[in-house]
Order: structure tokens, then sequence, then C-alpha cells
């Protein structure tokens, strides 16, 4: 990361001229940097963030292995001693759990107009549930029956004609002397005829509070019932096979959700809040320690290894001076204009062409882009890359084969001149005639090998040098996915077969071969890491450095690379406020409980304002960890606060408008920031063209 700085426009009057033949100061300076870099290319150096890193994959491992080991039901499935154990912390002031593993009992709760009954440790016998609905000191209001064999789970519906109030639910299990299956026993006639063999086996009663929701909008208001447990019994302990399973569950609604989403869901369904945190905080932990060193080892440079705007732009010279002289064309660095801004690197570049150039403008840029890339990889500039180059001269301003037979036209008229004896003359075009023949044949020979079709092709040549240009497809099906040598492997291909069929005609001159994808794009051609477009009028294309590893494979895909750059944005637009509170208002970002707010992006910030490796994490661990606890211990509460004002039905609402403010503005800084990328670039271009 580059700290903020106003944009730079540096031109070759601003700084004293480099030789290009000789090592200048800047050289010096740019090769020990290069050498410092480097030298940390091994994976694992010993450093702090790498011991984080073991320690999160190590961390990954226990947590993601333990859950799926209690899910499995293989070791210990229906104990209860984690629970009864863990539920006795300091944060659990509330009645501990009990430990039903042995005998019978009833996990009674309600969902909406609905109230649900599930026996557990039921004998292995025929048995029927009686759910019965009770005013105060009268007979049954309703009742149900379901019969089974051992546990039995059912459902009593209530009437939209209940008027509101309290009222008690009998529930019994009634057993059978035989292990006779009871499913057909649903109604009061097919109990009647089977009470004279049945037996009670427990009896529950609890109270529930029935209440109407008026839901819907103006025009289409429904009313709905709502019914609330009272059950003073103290919770049944849950088993470790239950406690698996819920991991899971919980790990995907907070993955998909938020920790919030997460937390209210487990609550409601009456998990344990120390499992609920233990989850939470497991998640945080492997994330927090596994993709922040990475992220910290594909963005983060030493203060040393920062590279100053003089620097940057030698470093660009140095590049571009060698493309010019594998291309063959000539650049006067006097023209050549730079800025240097926090959010990209801008670079105006005219070039003029000699008589050896059969590059086009999009090769020139091609390769620049290519080789600048790659020195930005080794110096770790992850800022994008906007180049705009300028070919000066009239002939071959044009990506086509028609700028290369005037290149030819105009390479035989300025070295053949008029003579009277045209012997020469067509003994030159003899041998050119044999040498194109021959060409050709070679080059139909290479289309085959490597199931090509040629799209464009030609051959020239001067007395000084044999040029060979090929615009090549892809026979195969998909070959945008499918095909992959890169042009620079096929060019190479055909130098060296080239070189081998055209030795007879080359008569000691040079041979220059220029090859590449008809359906290649620029991105394609110049191995970038990411590249963005320009939106509405702000055109341009942008491009950021490759770089390889892990970090690069799981940090650069577009959608990662849309993230971090937006935050990386927002957090370049706060610097003031990052340096203001940084430490502590770290911990306060991650602690608070609001969408986007996680350990990640918290990371994030701290990498972009520079803070040190050590206190970001420790920034991260305690805020994520005080979220965790924070959201487990008062998810069960919220939902009953909300519960008993009714106001439960605007907790999805209230959900989904934060996800869409959340997008809404995700999506806002994406646009405003590629805004600036574009326009800036635009003026600057414009103006290094007029001046």
């Amino acid at each position: 990361m580059r700290p903020s700085s106003p944009a730079a426009t540096v031109t070759a009057a601003q700084e004293v001229p480099q030789d290009p033949t000789a090592p200048s100061p800047i050289d010096r300076e740019l090769d020990r940097i290069r050498q410092r870099r480097e030298g940390r290319r091994q994976f694992f150096r010993g450093t702090f963030d790498d011991w984080t890193l073991l320690f999160g994959l190590i961390a990954g491992v226990v947590f993601f292995g333990g859950v799926m080991l209690m899910s499995s039901g293989y070791i210990a499935a229906d104990s209860v001693v984690v629970d009864g154990a863990l539920s006795k912390t300091p944060l659990d002031t509330g009645e501990q759990c009990v430990d039903r593993t042995e005998e019978f009992w009833f996990n009674i709760w309600a969902s909406n107009d609905e109230i649900f009954v599930q026996t557990h440790n039921a004998p292995e016998r025929g048995t029927v549930l009686v759910i019965s609905l009770v005013v105060s000191g009268e007979n049954p209001m309703t009742s149900i029956f379901k019969g089974g064999l051992g546990d039995i789970r059912s459902q009593l519906l209530l009437d939209d004609e209940l008027a509101d109030g309290t009222y008690t639910v009998n529930v019994t299990l009634f057993a059978s002397d035989s292990a006779v299956d009871l499913s057909p026993v649903a109604s009061q006639e097919d109990f009647d005829e089977e009470e004279a063999s049945l037996f009670p086996v427990k009896v529950k009663v609890v109270s529930v509070e029935v209440h109407t929701e008026t839901t819907g909008g103006p025009f289409s208001q429904v009313k709905e019932k709502e019914a609330e447990i009272i059950d003073t019994e103290s919770r049944s302990c849950w088993t470790t096979e239950g406690l698996g399973k819920w991991g899971w569950r919980l790990m995907g609604a907070e993955w998909g959700g938020g920790r919030e989403t997460a937390m209210l869901w487990g609550g409601s369904a009456g998990i344990p809040a120390w499992w609920l945190a233990f989850v939470s905080l497991g998640m945080s932990i492997f994330f927090l320690c596994v993709q922040y060193p990475l992220m910290h080892r594909l963005y983060h440079r030493d203060d040393a290894d920062l590279l100053t705007t003089p620097q940057m732009r030698r470093l660009i010279e140095r590049t571009i001076r060698r493309v010019s002289k594998d291309l063959r064309f000539d650049v006067d660095f006097d023209e050549m204009k730079l800025q240097d801004r926090p959010i990209s690197i801008d670079v105006y570049l005219p070039y003029s062409t000699t008589g050896k150039t059969i590059a086009t403008p999009i090769d020139v840029r091609t390769e620049i882009t290519k080789y600048l890339l790659e020195e930005y990889a080794v110096f770790g500039e992850m800022r994008p890359l906007q180049l705009k180059v300028v070919c000066t001269d009239s002939v071959t301003s044009g990506d086509d084969l028609t700028s290369l037979d005037s290149n030819f036209m105009a390479w035989g008229s300025s070295r053949i001149p008029l003579a009277e004896d045209y012997s020469g003359f067509f003994s030159e075009m003899s041998a050119f005639g044999k040498l194109e023949v021959a060409g050709q044949e070679s080059l139909a020979r290479w289309f085959r090998k490597h199931d090509l079709v040629g799209f464009g092709t030609a051959i020239m040549a001067d007395e000084e040098a044999v040029f060979v240009r090929v615009i090549y497809r892809p026979v195969q099906r998909f070959a945008y996915f499918l095909f992959k040598p890169s042009y620079k492997d096929l060019q190479d291909d055909l130098e060296k077969q080239l070189s081998s069929d055209l030795a007879p005609h080359l008569r000691g001159r040079s041979l220059v071969v220029s090859a590449r994808n008809e359906k290649s794009t620029l991105a394609d051609r110049a191995i970038a890491g990411r590249v963005e477009q320009g939106v509405k009028e702000y055109t341009g294309e942008a491009m950021v450095a490759k770089m390889g590893g892990i970090a690069g494979a799981l940090l650069q895909n577009p959608f990662m690379g849309d993230i971090l750059s937006s935050v990386e944005y927002v957090a370049h637009k706060n610097q003031g406020r990052i340096d203001r509170y940084g430490y502590w208002g770290l911990i306060v970002f991650v602690w608070i409980p609001f969408m986007a707010s996680g350990v990640l992006v918290g990371a994030m910030l701290g990498l972009v304002a520079r803070m040190p490796f050590e206190r970001v994490l420790a920034a991260c661990m305690i805020g994520g960890t005080a979220a965790s606890l924070t959201w487990a211990y008062t998810a069960r509460g919220i939902i009953e606060f909300m519960e008993r004002y009714q106001a439960e039905v605007f907790v999805p609402i209230l959900l989904a408008i934060a996800v869409a403010l959340t997008w809404l503005k995700v999506r806002d800084n994406k646009i405003r920031r590629r805004e600036e990328l574009f326009r800036d670039s635009m003026a600057f271009f414009a103006g290094a063209s007029k001046s």
C-alpha cells in the first residue's frame, strides 16, 4: 500500500536526465529494493504473519474437524457433558441446563400460529401424543391426537377465531403395552378404541399467550394469530451430536447473512449462548488468521520499499527502453509524462518507428504493459496502471495489415535508388519470391501443428531484415477458455521454426517475428492480474499486476478484487479518521453490530492505514470476540423483547433494509472510485497530448 498523497505529474524537466548507459543513484536504489523483495519470495519466512497463518490453518483444522466429528455422531453422540459444563460460565447467569438423557421429556415451542411438541426418550412401544388447548378451569377447547411408535412430533394449529389471551396447553404421552405401531390413531374416536390398552407416560402443562398480529400494507392488511410459550422449566442440555449439526447451520447462516442473522436464528431455536459465541468466534479466528496474512503479503510494503515518484519514473523508463530495443522503436523520454496518484499510475508515451519496426501501437502498448506489470509485481506495486501509447508516425498508426504494406513500400522507396540497370532489382524480386514461398510453406506447417487458422499474414524484407507478421485464430471450440498457449509461447515457437526453415534465404539478415491471437484482449496479452473498465462517459482500461501464489489466486479474482479496491478507496478517503482513531477506532468498527463490519473488513482498513500487523490483528481479534459474545448473549433477550412488544415481524424487514443499504453503499463506492480513476486519467492524457 502507498500512503495517500496528492497526484504528481512528472516530466523530464522536473528531474535530472538519466544516462541510459550508466547506473544512476536511483538505479542503485531500485536494485536494492528489488534484491530485498526477491529475497522474501519463499512461502514461509518465519515472520509473525507467517506464524499467524500457520496458527490459522491449525485452528481451522481443529475447529471444522471438531464440528464435523460432533455432528457425525461417532463419539459421545448422546452425551450432554459438554453443554452441561460450558453453560456454567460467568456469562451464563440464567438457570443452567438439566441433564435428561436418562428420562423422558417434552420439547415445546411456538412458531407463528402453531404450537409444536417433540418427545424425547419415549419408550420403544406404541405411543399416542395428545395436545389440548384449555381455558383455565374448563374443558379442552380443541385437542389433536397423533399415534406412532416411540418418539413423536406433532403440532397444534390455533383457530383464527380464537380470542387473544392466556391459555393452558396440556401435553400427554400415552404408551401401549405392546410394540404395535399406533400411527392410525388420529382422532378422538381412534383414541377411545385404543384407550383400554394405553397408560399415561408423562403429562406436562405450559401456558401460552395468544395475540393477533396485523401484517401487510394499508390496502391488504392480514390478521394472524401469534403464540408465545411460557415455560418455567429449566432447558434440557443439548447432546454433542445436536450441537454439531447446529454448528453447520449457524456457520451457513453467518456466511450468507452475517453474524446478526445467525445469532438471532440460533437464539430463537434455543441454542446455548456459549455455542453461538464459540461457532462465531471460531469462524472469525480462522478467516482472520488465514486471510489477513495473505492480504498482508499481497498488499503490504515496508516504508523503505515504497517507490518515490522519481523512482517510479526511472523504473518505467528502464522497462520501456528494454521493450523498445526488442520491438525496434524509438522513444523521446523528454516527451514522456507520468501522473503518480494514490489510486493509479498514468503514463503518456509518444514513440516513433524505425526501419525495423513492424509492431503496431497496440503491440507496443501490450508489450510495455506486460513488462511494467511484471516489474510492479516484483516491487509490490498494486495500484492500477493506465498507459496511453501514441505513435508519432502517420505510417503505422493503424493496427492492420495495410499499414504493414505501407511500411514495406516506405522501406523500399527509401533504400532502393533508381537506376538504368534493373538486373539487380529483378534479382532481388526473384529472391524475395523464393523467400515468400518458403515462408508461406513454413507458416502452413506451423498453423497445422498448433491447430490454428491464419487470420492475416505478411512477409516483408529489405537489405537488413526479414519481417514476418502473423495473426492467428484457434480452431477449437470455446478457445477463449480452453486454448492454453500464450501469444508469447507461440511467437517464440514460430521464430524458432522460421529461423530453421528460412536459413538459406536470410543471407545474414536478422529475422523479426510478430504473432498475436486475433481473439485475445489486451488484458490477456499483458497477463494482468485484474482489469478495470471505465464506466459511462469515463472510458479507459486500468490493469493491476498479477501476483502469484495462494494470495494472488484468492484475492485477485474479480469479486474479491472489487471488494478490496473499494475498501481501499474508502480508506484513502477517510485516511484522516483512520489515523486519528487508529487502534481503538478499529476495535469499535469491528465490534459494532452492523453489516459489513467484520474482522476481514477491519483488517483491510488497518492494512490500508499502514498500521503494524500485530496491532491490526489484536484490534480485529478483540473487536471480533466482543461482537461474538455480545450477540450470543443478547440474541435471546432481543427476541423475547420483540415478542413481548409484538415487534418480531419487523426483524426480517430491518435485516432486509440493512442488507439493501449495505449493498447500495458498496455499489456507490465502487462507481465513485471508477469515475475518479478514469476521469482524472482522461484529463491527464488530454492535457499531455496537447502539450
